[in-house]
């Protein structure tokens, strides 16, 4: 009896010492479990610290090499740098996982032996949500095989400046380095972003894309002065009067190097006239360069290839644009292109009708021909000065043939358009065989000022109908203006090579009145002189001699332009303006007049 109870003590001993030790083990192997959870999670922290501090470094080494304009191949080398740096201290992610974006730890519950709950660790990307059709993550594009990108001083390259007031027409290369530098969403291989400032939708490698943009000139403003009235000469300047100088909306589609663009005007001189401002094919695939067919806007004189963006006054000096009427402008009917390099730029397009004329005239009955040239270089290219040198020109060979026959009538507003009246004009010149105009231009910038200069003179060759039916020399008539802009604060106006012409000036940060940021601020001025008279003689009526009587127009404006941000601007302008008197442009200056404006405008652009 006694052994049976004895061997029953040692069969219960012998269950329970093993299941204490068990117990124990138990108890050991979570705590050791939560004390390897303790050192992951110390060694993991330590490791977002890192790479936060390496995309710190990464972010303040790209916003400094863009604000320096480094070269391409440099910035890659940092930015390829930095992620090597960073990978060194990076703990193992996901494949979804961003590399430009810390890990974070995010804890999960896991059964541990005993049936205990227990805490792993797995880094995850804070941006990374399910998804039906793959994951979402904020990444940058692919440059791999994207061929050589333009020069890092071409307007599209920077996160600064405004973007374009048309629709894209950069190579495949510069879209995939805009793309990388902007964050972008990927949605199971459809990526969306804001390259060059702009909502796009593309494929993962950017073959497949579609842009939308939008520009918007908002104009309000008056005349506090219209001169005239003693005479009855009052004409239509309101003291207060508002224009939607331009309401776009530039579509682009791109496959490759091949793009298409569709942007469709609701603005305009007169709000309230919807049409087109543009429609054409671009090809980008050779490096530097564009070529384009279609209704486009072919850039001749400097003020011409400058973005409206990034105008220094509200509109361009008289001659610029006067000078745009005889084979360019805006929705003209273009096949040409356009390349340069760092110090050169060349330009070249063939050009017909615009859109339009034929509703505007049904009776067109031959369209109009012509040409334009555009060569420019730039022999000092340093971080402080730049100076550029250049030729435009442009040729109507033919007019359009209207019931009126080849005719020209070419006249400018006083460079603002919150008023419909021209003060000066070339009036309606009948039998006209070619219309070209030449001249130089000229700019320089020195740290934060600017200064440039053209002159055009205007060349009307009359047919031998014209000179049938009396005296019709051949005209010409001259225009010419110097303008000026000085950066308060904020990154000062840069050499675009690609337009061979001035970006905007562009804030280093975004307004923020609490942490005293203020955007970029320019003071800007213009001396403007269009001159439409040629071969009159003293009082002589223009018939007389088989001249015009057109006038001269002379504008001294000023004022200042604030950049919030790369997308909105605000401008406010004052306008002296002097005419002397005019026999083609009726009753409104006829004794010629002085005349003040004041305006402001409101641009957003995307």
């Amino acid at each position: 009896m006694r052994v049976r109870h004895f061997t029953t003590m040692l069969l219960l001993c012998g269950t329970t010492i093993p299941a204490s030790a068990f117990a124990a083990s138990q108890s050991d192997d979570i705590a050791a479990l939560r004390r390897e959870m303790l050192e992951m999670r110390a060694q993991m922290q330590g490791q977002i610290t890192d790479l936060r501090h390496e995309l710190a470094k990464e972010r303040a080494l790209r916003r400094k090499s863009e604000l320096a304009q480094a070269q391409p191949a440099r910035e890659a080398t940092e930015g390829a740098a930095g992620r090597t740096h960073a990978s060194r201290h990076a703990a193992p992610t996901p494949a979804h996982a961003t590399r430009s974006e810390p890990a974070t730890a995010v804890a999960s519950t896991v059964s541990a032996p005993g049936g205990k709950p227990a805490t792993d660790v797995t880094p995850v990307q804070p941006h990374t949500v399910p998804s039906t059709s793959g994951p979402v993550q904020l990444a940058s594009a692919s440059v791999r095989d994207a061929g050589k990108p333009s020069n890092p001083q071409v307007a599209y390259d920077t996160h600064l400046i405004p973007p374009p007031d048309h629709g894209l027409n950069m190579s495949l290369a510069d879209f995939r380095r805009a793309s990388r530098t902007a964050e972008t969403v990927d949605i199971g291989g459809i990526r969306i972003g804001f390259p060059a400032g702009r909502p796009t939708i593309a494929s993962s490698d950017g073959l497949y894309a579609f842009s939308v943009g939008l520009v918007m000139h908002l104009d309000l403003g008056g005349f506090p002065s219209s001169g005239g009235a003693a005479q009855g000469q009052t004409g239509r300047f309101p003291k207060m009067n508002e224009n939607a100088r331009r309401l776009r909306l530039p579509l682009t589609w791109r496959y490759g190097n091949l793009l298409a663009n569709l942007t469709p005007e609701w603005g305009r001189t007169v709000d309230g006239t919807a049409g087109l401002y543009e429609a054409n094919i671009v090809y980008s695939g050779i490096h530097n360069s564009q070529f384009t067919v279609g209704y486009y806007q072919p850039r001749v004189t400097m003020q011409d290839s400058e973005s409206s963006n990034g105008f220094i006054l509200m509109e361009r000096a008289s001659i610029s644009e006067v000078v745009r009427q005889i084979a360019a402008g805006d929705t003209r009917l273009s096949v040409g292109g356009r390349t340069h390099q760092k110090r050169w730029y060349l330009g070249a397009y063939l050009t017909g009708q615009t859109y339009g004329d034929r509703t505007a005239d049904p009776t067109v009955s031959d369209s109009q021909m012509g040409g334009l040239l555009r060569v420019a270089g730039r022999p000092v290219a340093t971080e402080n000065v730049d100076l550029h040198l250049g030729m435009s020109s442009t040729m109507s060979f033919k007019r359009n043939q209207t019931a009126q026959g080849r005719v020209l009538s070419i006249s400018d507003r006083p460079e603002i358009r919150l008023t419909n009246e021209r003060l000066v004009s070339s009036g309606t010149i009948a039998d006209v065989g070619k219309v070209w105009a030449v001249g130089p231009e000229l700019a320089l910038r020195y740290d934060k000022a600017v200064l440039q200069a053209e002159y055009y003179h205007i060349g009307v060759d009359r047919n031998a109908d014209a000179r049938s039916k009396g005296p019709a020399p051949n005209l010409g008539f001259d225009g010419y203006y110097v303008a000026g802009s000085y950066t308060l604060f904020g990154q000062p106006r840069r050499y675009s090579p690609k337009d061979a012409a001035f970006s905007a000036p562009a804030p280093k940060e975004d307004v923020d009145f609490w942490n005293n940021q203020w955007g970029a601020l320019e003071l800007v001025g213009r001396w403007s002189v269009m001159d439409f008279n040629s071969d009159i003689i003293k009082d002589m009526p223009a018939s007389a001699t088989g001249g015009v009587r057109g006038g001269v127009q002379t504008v001294w404006a000023g004022g200042l332009n604030w950049y919030i941000n790369r997308h909105f601007r605000i401008q406010l302008q004052y306008s002296h303006i002097n005419a002397t008197r005019s026999q083609t442009v009726g009753s409104v200056n006829t004794k010629g007049r002085s005349i003040d404006a004041l305006g402001s405008r409101i641009q957003a652009a995307f």
